[in-house]
């Protein structure tokens, strides 16, 4: 009877899915350098959806990426290591920090391709 509730206990576990990391953020972000409070109007803007586990890029090189790795280095600001594929690449690794300047605004510092500021759209 104990081998087979062990049994069944280990089989449990081990179908249960893995945890991934989620972004500190989520919603539509819109590109943009304004600082007045409140969101923005993202039409004909470049938009980064952050969509646990996944990030999506309307403008950028890579359409699609996932969360691997989030580490908070302080209340504002997080160290992320995000997986993308495309057609000629595969398991690519990118490391990043996003960093929350108010509810409304963000920073991505991509570790390739320079800081984008970023705004909720409405």
């Amino acid at each position: 009877m104990k081998k087979s509730i062990i049994i069944a206990l280990t089989a449990a576990s081990l179908a249960t899915p893995a945890f991934a990391s989620s972004y500190p953020v989520s919603g539509r972000w819109g590109l943009s350098t304004e600082s007045k409070p409140g969101p923005i109007d993202c039409t004909d803007k470049r938009v980064i959806s952050f969509d646990s586990p996944r990030r999506f890029d309307n403008g950028g090189g890579v359409a699609d990426y996932r969360v691997i790795d989030i580490v908070r280095e302080s209340n504002t600001a997080f160290r992320m290591t995000e997986e993308f594929n495309t057609g000629q690449i595969v398991n690519a690794r990118l490391r990043s920090t996003l960093r929350l300047i108010d509810p409304d605004r963000i920073e991505l510092a991509l570790e390739r391709g320079g800081t984008l500021k970023l705004k909720r759209c409405s």
